[in-house]
């Protein structure tokens, strides 16, 4: 992940404030039963912490932690406009600051991907590490027939730099992922529980928006 390249992301958009329908069906199916004031959950590279705002306004214990102090110091500004509480931290989520088997759930929203794939084994490792046993691990990322621009610098088969417009524009490297690599990569640290697909568009059809919706428990 180039940092000043999404520090610049932070500084110029203004990120939404709501979290995505497949994470609410996510959170409601599996923690709103029970007792919220107990439950910890954690996003990776939460960016401004709309998902974590989310988290804290639901009544759970909510933390979220990007490399980005503009995004986070933005993260932090809303919750205490709005009277929320939640942990953000500026922090690496190759070594996070959280001791082991702390949290009942973690987030990945679309973080993943920005990174090599030796650098999300690391990252996943560490998502292990902090999760309770059978924890759950909500992962958002693009599948391999993602929109990548125009033009782009090609890396390998799935990674991609240089993407000169859509959803990755200006945004870096991007890496991309079938459903047999997310067997192969997520398959090493957790049970995978489900694996499904979200595909919409843009642009009157123009640019095809292709995500995966990855759902994984630690083992016991």
């Amino acid at each position: 992940m180039n940092l000043d390249i999404w520090d610049k992301v932070f500084q110029d958009q203004d990120w939404g404030r709501y979290p995505a329908e497949s994470l609410i069906r996510f959170t409601a199916k599996n923690f709103y039963q029970k007792d919220r004031r107990k439950i910890n959950i954690l996003e990776v590279g939460c960016g401004p912490g709309p998902n974590v705002r989310y988290f804290a306004k639901e009544g759970f214990n909510a933390y979220g932690i990007d490399m980005s102090s503009i995004a986070i110091d933005k993260g932090k500004r809303i919750m205490e406009d709005e009277g929320l509480s939640a942990e953000l931290l500026v922090g690496n989520i190759e070594k996070m600051p959280y001791s082991d088997s702390f949290f009942d759930g973690v987030i990945d929203n679309e973080c993943l991907y920005c990174n090599s794939l030796e650098n999300t084994k690391k990252i996943l490792g560490e998502i292990k590490r902090v999760m309770k046993t059978e924890g759950l691990f909500y992962s958002r990322t693009f599948t391999n027939d993602m929109y990548t621009g125009r033009t782009q610098t090609k890396i390998s088969d799935f990674e991609y730099n240089e993407i000169s417009d859509g959803p990755f524009a200006n945004k870096g490297y991007t890496r991309l992922i079938g459903g047999d690599g997310i067997k192969k990569l997520y398959g090493q640290f957790f049970h995978i529980v489900s694996i499904d697909r979200l595909i919409s568009t843009i642009n009157n059809e123009e640019i095809v928006i292709s995500e995966w919706i990855i759902i994984c428990q630690k083992p016991a």
